[in-house]
């Protein structure tokens, strides 16, 4: 029969696994640390899409070659506009 203290310790080794297990999952794949500088050219852009929510800095990242960007600078808001055209 296996010991009181046996089962206690496989509870809790059994709640530590669960517990990385399901952090493991939270933690984005992809997130921006620092925003490029300048503008790309609107016919080098192929997509986007927008950082996961969890990620520190929101941020744009250009499908292709995945660079990050910031959302708010004109240039980027313009060529989202246009690529979300194209993908209707």
């Amino acid at each position: 029969m296996i010991s009181l203290r046996t089962a206690l310790l496989a509870a809790f080794l059994l709640g530590l696994s669960y517990q990385y297990a399901t952090a493991k999952s939270l933690i984005p794949v992809e997130c921006c640390f620092d925003y490029m500088t300048g503008a790309i050219q609107l016919a080098k852009l192929v997509d986007y899409y927008w950082t996961p929510s969890e990620c520190h800095l929101q941020a744009v990242t250009v499908a292709g070659r995945k660079v990050c960007a910031d959302p708010s600078k004109l240039w980027l808001k313009r060529a989202m506009k246009v690529l979300k055209a194209k993908r209707k």
